[in-house]
């Protein structure tokens, strides 16, 4: 039983932490970059480097995804378009291409 709540106890430091992190985080910290590949070729056609979109409300547009802070690449769906398009100068069109977004720590 002792066991379990050091294990519990443990687990929340590291939620703590994962926090912490998250909220004293600049977007200098971070290089978000959209990525398109060809529907047809699965190739990579371009990039735009997203330096206008802070990562906190990135993760919010996402859903709060698992958030690791050293890498992460997530699929861009037709949910979040809306959201994104202000932040981002290329025309999502999800009929020609699949988008996704990777976030890389720099610091």
């Amino acid at each position: 039983m002792e066991q379990n709540q050091n294990k519990l106890k443990d687990l929340n430091s590291v939620s703590d932490i994962n926090q912490q992190q998250n909220s004293n985080t600049s977007n200098n910290d971070y290089e978000i970059i959209l990525n398109w590949y060809s529907l047809n070729s699965r190739k990579l056609l371009a990039e735009e480097a997203l330096s206008k979109l802070p990562i906190k409300i990135l993760l919010k547009i996402l859903g709060q995804p698992i958030w690791n802070n050293i890498y992460h690449c997530w699929s861009i769906e037709l949910k979040h378009i809306p959201k994104l398009q202000p932040y981002i100068q290329h025309q999502f069109n999800l009929d020609k291409y699949s988008y996704f977004i990777e976030v890389y720590h720099i610091t």
